[in-house]
């Protein structure tokens, strides 16, 4: 036998080197052409060879644009199969994948429906397949998807692809997804799919759930596994270690049909966050040397994908970082299975065999493995990054500042992130000092803008929030009112934007939001499915809308895919789910769950922590400051004259109104009835006889003609009414200015009787006040 495999292994490399030659003297015609000799030659058996991956590839790769070659290598594939019962590996998925990359979207979805039915892709890798392309949201990539999802035999992708579009923060086009899913009965079974129905429920209270995302919801998986019967059994394995399995992300990460820098970044955006023995190993065998795979685990790393701490990860890593190739590739080409590596007693024997047979160099491995076996369980990261929070935990309370900045320093050059008790811990302490209104006793002491306390809780908010962990809304309002109430406003500006960034769309992904903060469950609803519901035409049409044969074969889509039938069972109103609330769920009470909201949520949401720090009080706040505190200051340039100005301080009384406006443009709602009445009861308050006024400010800069250009110059149109109502507006508001400012119009009347000497004073002192 042995003969034997040795002469098919070298047909198979005579036959590749010829294709690589041709390959490079003709392109691929001469790849073609040679593939044509090699069928002529009878030599079909040789495609069939496990070691003929890159022969397969490379005839694959000269097929796929040109439709005459791609038809015939789709009959010489069904001959394979009939004649050697051989399946092409991943056929379906080197296909569909290259015509989806290419945007060619019409072959795509013809030959999906060629190949499903005879080299259909097991579940998992159908489930990337589609994932990795529903996280782009062009209109016809989504309506080829959706056309491949609907005529295909799967029915459980629903954990595959909401989640994934979740976590790259699409939430939009998630919930598209889940109403897909919901109206061909394809529901979740695994908690991938909890963070996202948790986000649904809280900020999209109007919405229904079905009962199985409800039990995923709650955390009872075993309900979502009885309230439906799996539409093909034996094709779903057991999830219970994650969504992908080690076995699958190993085969995924060794596909030659992508990078291997593009499939780490797309198992990444996938939800893969644990790196198993056999997918390292196959990441590691892609590359030629140490430095490569060092290169990689780097990576691996940036993206905050952890390795498990067995005893082959362990090896291949450090003969990796070390720079030693030859361990490292006696490592990964040996014929041990790298689970075998986890047995003491297994390595032993493997040990003394090795030593028997005089191979050295396994021999040689197997010591380095056992030594490092023995050694310390968590990586050099995670024990850095233990060690700096636990001793950030204890300066936090036994310690001043001084050594948490210190701390945080050193956190910042390891690139360890703070935990969020550690966060919530240094807030805690920083703030015990800072309160939404600034003490008199410091404006005395520091002046009446400073305040270092403040100038800490700023500083120290920006640096913990670049963290990554989540900010309780309260501490940013606190910043912003007390510098509102001080009256710095190019500072007020500032950390406006950047709370903004922080939430910011652009980076995408997921946002955290603080327990705190989190909306309210509503009560637990079942959806049903009713003739109004969404339904989507192209479910049933082809690319270009015309009637065709179809591809498939007839009793292989009456077996596998007919539209399912309406399950009453699965609609009907349960009161015994409607009372068991949500709180119950196991995973949303884990002390490691961090609720987070995708970067696609508008800032409009009226649940979203942006609409909550900006809520309309503080926008109210912000104009009448900006009044207050400027009116009793020289009047800055453009007040005075016509000019374009850049900073929100450069609009004078109106540098509120200017900071509210920028604000809107981000995306923050800005209510403009209420910064209109503000900005009118503000006008009224700057006319009360002893208001604080700078003397050069006199009546023609506060007129109603003044005020109406100024504002609506900073607010970027119009917002008050015309001058003559606006004059009317300001009167109008005399009468609540009387209970709202007693003191003043008495300081008035006193000093106006005090100084005359005729009777006139006696009538009311509010018809002059202005």
């Amino acid at each position: 036998m042995v003969p034997r495999r040795n002469s098919m292994s070298d047909a198979v490399s005579s036959w590749e080197r010829l294709i690589v030659m041709s390959r490079h003297s003709h392109g691929d015609q001469g790849a073609w052409e040679t593939f044509l000799n090699l069928r002529n030659k009878g030599d079909l058996h040789i495609v069939t060879e496990s070691r003929a991956v890159f022969l397969r590839d490379s005839i694959l790769k000269a097929a796929l644009t040109h439709p005459d070659r791609m038809e015939e290598l789709f009959k010489f594939a069904e001959q394979l199969q009939e004649t050697y019962h051989f399946k092409w590996p991943e056929l379906y998925l080197k296909v569909v994948h290259f015509y989806l990359a290419q945007t060619d979207y019409e072959n795509a979805s013809l030959w999906h429906l060629k190949l499903m039915p005879t080299f259909r892709p097991d579940l998992d890798s159908f489930g990337a397949l589609l994932a990795s392309f529903a996280i782009d949201s062009t209109p016809k990539l989504q309506s080829t998807l959706t056309r491949i999802y609907v005529f295909n035999p799967y029915r459980e992708l629903y954990d595959y692809v909401v989640p994934a579009l979740f976590d790259t923060g699409q939430s939009h086009t998630a919930r598209v997804w889940r109403k897909r899913f919901i109206l061909f009965s394809d529901y979740p079974k695994s908690q991938k799919s909890m963070p996202f129905l948790d986000f649904l429920t809280r900020y999209f209270s109007t919405v229904q759930l079905m009962r199985e995302e409800l039990a995923v919801l709650n955390g009872d998986t075993n309900l979502a596994d009885a309230t439906r019967a799996p539409a093909h059994e034996g094709t779903r394995p057991d999830r219970e270690k994650g969504l992908y399995s080690d076995e699958f992300t190993a085969r995924w990460f060794a596909s030659s049909w992508t990078s291997s820098e593009f499939a780490i970044r797309l198992m990444h955006k996938l939800g893969l966050r644990k790196i198993g023995p056999r997918s390292l190993q196959s990441i590691a065998l892609r590359e030629d040397d140490a430095r490569g795979v060092a290169d990689r685990l780097k990576q691996l790393r940036k993206l905050g994908m952890d390795i498990t701490p067995r005893v082959y990860c362990k090896a291949l890593i450090s003969f990796a970082e070390r720079g030693e190739d030859d361990l490292l590739r006696d490592l990964l080409h040996c014929d041990i299975h790298p689970d075998e590596f986890e047995n003491q007693e297994k390595r032993s024997m493997l040990l003394a065999a090795s030593a028997k047979q005089q191979n050295w160099g396994l021999e040689r491995m197997l010591q380095e493995v056992e030594g490092l076996a023995a050694a310390p369980g968590p990586s050099k990261d995670n024990m850095v990054s233990k060690e700096l929070n636990k001793s950030l935990h204890i300066a936090l309370i036994t310690k001043g500042l001084a050594t948490v900045r210190t701390l945080l320093d050193r956190m910042d050059s390891f690139n360890v992130t703070i935990e969020q008790k550690n966060s919530d811990a240094l807030l805690n302490r920083v703030f015990q000092d800072v309160w939404y209104h600034p003490k008199l006793s410091n404006q005395k002491f520091h002046g009446l803008k400073e305040n270092p306390r403040l100038d800490r809780a700023i500083h120290l908010s920006l640096r913990v929030a670049r963290h990554g962990v989540a900010i309780p809304i309260k501490y940013w309002q606190i910043l912003l009112y007390n510098l509102g109430r001080l009256g710095r406003f190019k500072e007020l500006e500032g950390l406006s934007y950047e709370i903004c960034e922080l939430y910011s769309p652009d980076p995408g992904g997921l946002i955290p939001v603080h327990w705190q903060d989190k909306p309210p469950q509503p009560k637990e609803k079942l959806e049903d499915l009713d003739d109004e519901s969404e339904v989507w035409s192209e479910y049933y049409s082809f690319p270009d809308g015309k009637k065709r044969t179809s591809h498939f074969k007839e009793e292989f889509w009456r077996a596998e895919i007919g539209l399912p039938q309406k399950e009453t069972t699965a609609l009907a109103t349960d009161s015994k789910s409607n009372n068991k609330s949500h709180n119950h769920s196991k995973k949303r009470n884990d002390p490691n769950y961090i609720f987070c909201i995708p970067a696609d949520l508008p800032f409009t949401n009226r649940q979203h922590p942006i609409q909550k720090i900006f809520d309309i009080s503080l926008q109210r706040s912000i104009i009448r400051w900006s009044f207050d505190k400027t009116l009793a200051q020289y009047p800055t340039q453009p007040s005075l004259m016509t000019m374009k100005a850049a900073g929100i301080e450069d609009y004078d009384l109106a540098c509120g109104v200017r900071l509210l406006a920028m604000l809107r443009d981000k995306g923050v709602y800005i209510d403009q009835q209420a910064v209109r009445s503000a900005v009118i009861k503000r006008l009224a308050v700057a006319h009360l006889p002893g208001r604080a006024r700078a003397r050069e400010r006199d009546d023609r800069e506060l007129s109603p003609a003044h005020m109406k250009q100024l504002v609506e110059e900073a607010w970027g149109s119009n917002i008050l009414p015309s001058e003559a109502q606006l004059a009317k507006e300001i009167e109008n508001q005399r009468p609540k200015l009387w209970k709202s400012y007693p003191r003043l119009f008495q300081k008035s009347y006193d000093n106006e009787e005090s100084t005359s000497s005729t009777s006139n004073t006696s009538g009311d002192p509010r018809k002059s006040w202005w």
